[in-house]
């Protein structure tokens, strides 16, 4: 059994693939590399093949979509104690996969791990990716507020035992990129989950990738919208399963985006009230789903039809 498992998805972006997955490669570690292929064609697999003589790489084909649905296939075609996630569009820093494991044995309480994600040298100042710079190194209890409040975590860049993202019921598939209607914040639904059933959340600054994807013009605001839909709909579906503390998680976010608006207003910036009106509508959004018997995923209501699943 290696000592960690390492999972790429991608989509119709093979050759970002093959850049990702050689970078991971560089690190000598005991570890197995899959890369979850939802492409339309074989161009990823052709990319890849070149790497394919390294035998930790392998490459899954997978008919469903959706970054949650490939990372979830990842996770059942491996076998370590340790998973570890990075994108197609991000390039992990030398020995990032040893990093990661360095920090689950120097913490042996720690469940979950997000790392560093920076921005690439010389993007464009006006540009925006998703990124994370840690400040606070643990994580116990209470959901964190946004950002620059508190500290959120992507999905670009975290591990987690296997047994902890078992007992959590792994990705929820139709949050994350791919889904239906809630493109984003499938990592943050996770890390909701891990804080409320009681476990340790470690900010690795150490362990570094770099997010490639750098978006401009209307495409940035395009995209905090679909984020801030996300993440409402991740904290609506937690305040309908996890009860009082689930609701007052959800209270705390919608009333300090009430706040910040007030202040804006106040300091004559010029306030954001959609930020709000986003949020809020993705978590009443979420009405339009079941919740799983377990109790931790959204799912089709019985009845519904049309296509809306995440594949």
């Amino acid at each position: 059994m290696p000592e960690i498992s390492i999972v790429i998805p991608t989509r119709n972006r093979g050759g970002e693939a093959a850049q990702t997955a050689a970078a991971v490669l560089c690190d000598p570690v005991d570890m197995e590399l899959v890369v979850v292929d939802q492409s339309d064609g074989d161009t990823a697999f052709q990319a890849l093949q070149p790497l394919l003589r390294d035998p930790r790489l392998r490459v899954v084909r997978s008919a469903q979509r959706g970054a949650s649905n490939a990372r979830n296939a990842g996770v059942a075609a491996t076998s370590a104690p340790i998973l570890a996630f990075t994108d197609d569009d991000c390039r992990p820093e030398p020995g990032w996969a040893s990093k990661l494991l360095a920090v689950f044995r120097e913490n042996p309480g720690a469940a979950l791990v997000f790392g560093r994600v920076t921005l690439p040298t010389g993007a464009d100042p006006d540009g925006f990716a998703a990124s994370f710079e840690p400040r606070e190194r643990f994580q116990r209890g209470s959901v964190p507020l946004p950002p620059p409040e508190g500290e959120l975590g992507i999905g670009a860049n975290l591990a987690i035992r296997r047994h902890v993202l078992a007992q959590l019921g792994g990705f929820d598939a139709l949050l994350g990129p791919g889904a239906p209607f809630f493109k984003a914040a499938e990592e943050t639904d996770l890390l909701i989950r891990a804080l409320h059933a009681g476990y340790t959340v470690v900010n690795a600054a150490e362990c570094e990738a770099v997010h490639l994807n750098v978006r401009t013009g209307r495409d940035v605001r395009r995209l905090h919208v679909t984020y801030q839909f996300a993440v409402g709909a991740a904290f609506g579906k937690h305040a309908r399963v996890s009860g009082l503390g689930g609701l007052r998680d959800c209270a705390r976010w919608a009333s300090y985006y009430v706040r910040k608006t007030v202040r804006d207003i106040v300091h004559l910036r010029r306030p954001r009230p959609g930020v709000l009106v986003y949020f809020a509508a993705g978590a009443l959004f979420t009405f339009r789903y079941g919740i799983e018997p377990t109790g931790r995923n959204l799912c089709e209501r019985a009845g519904r039809r049309g296509g809306q699943r995440a594949t």
